[in-house]
């Protein structure tokens, strides 16, 4: 399958909205983060703007969005509804936030936004869950999307607390991040290990099958295209991309960032940390994309 860009800024953009609304959340449970409340809700607020618009571009044309409104549980749907609850919460942080007698919103907002921030993600990646794409169709998937949330909240974090200057938000940013690396890496490989060895599920046998359309092309080598991932076509963006510039390098400048006073030096760190993950989260989104073939045409 062709990498559909529109989707793959879809989810990632949701997950960094997840991620900035989850770990401001976490950090107003802990009584932490006061002064970058505001900066973290407009941060996932664009991207949750971002990645609609994003959407919308794969439909095309705005009216196709309500072709899939026609059951609650259609994965359309499902995005939208998680959207519309996501961005409730964020106005409502605000709104409590500058209520709030010392400017922090109460407790039970941080819980909310850690809700939603981290099972808008999940949603997501469940909406993708379909029988017709056994690459897809395994919860690894929102797992993957969940870890690299966590991943990118914690990123976030460090760089809106090095911006504004909030000493508090330092150490439990970067055990966050920390923690979202470690899942992301096992979610990674776990995730790339059951791709790899797939190609017993497109193991019909069809001979005489080619597409009329097309009569002088061959059939889709599906064996070659699963295990592409650790030694193929897409193992330099695999190793490269997604392990050594969106994993290793990011996870050692958080480690270093450990050493470092908030401040702008702290906001460099994790700002090149979080852009590695950014290149990583794509160069894995776009793998998942090659790798994705339907199994439809053979049943």
């Amino acid at each position: 399958m062709h990498p559909e860009w529109p989707l793959i800024l879809f989810t990632f953009f949701l997950c960094v909205a997840g991620g900035a609304l989850g770990a401001q959340g976490l950090l107003n449970v802990m009584g932490k983060g006061k002064k970058m409340q505001l900066a973290s809700l407009v941060t996932a607020l664009a991207a949750l703007v971002v990645g609609g618009l994003s959407v919308f571009m794969h439909l095309q044309h705005w009216e196709r969005i309500f072709n899939g409104f026609g059951h609650i549980t259609s994965g359309i749907t499902l995005e939208f509804i998680g959207c519309i609850v996501f961005a409730v919460v964020l106005v409502l942080y605000f709104l409590m936030m500058r209520r709030a007698e010392d400017g922090m919103a109460p407790k039970w907002c941080g819980v909310l936004a850690i809700v939603v921030g981290l099972a808008l993600p999940v949603i997501t990646g469940m909406s993708y869950l379909m029988a017709s794409l056994p690459s897809w169709n395994t919860p690894l998937l929102p797992v993957y999307y969940l870890a690299n949330t966590v991943f990118m909240g914690g990123l976030t974090a460090l760089v809106i607390a090095g911006l504004t200057n909030d000493d508090s938000a330092k150490d439990l940013g970067v055990k966050v991040a920390l923690a979202g690396g470690a899942l992301q890496l096992i979610a990674v490989f776990t995730y790339a290990f059951i791709i790899n060895g797939s190609a017993g599920l497109y193991s019909a046998d069809i001979q005489y099958y080619f597409d009329p359309t097309l009569p002088d092309v061959a059939m889709v080598d599906r064996a070659s295209i699963v295990g592409s991932i650790f030694a193929g076509a897409n193992a330099v963006m695999f190793w490269l991309g997604t392990v050594a510039v969106g994993l290793v390098a990011p996870l050692v400048l958080t480690w270093l960032a450990k050493k470092v006073e908030t401040g702008k030096k702290l906001a460099a760190y994790a700002g090149v940390a979080l852009a590695c993950v950014a290149v990583g989260g794509l160069c894995w989104r776009v793998i998942l994309y090659v790798v994705a073939i339907s199994i439809f045409a053979l049943y």
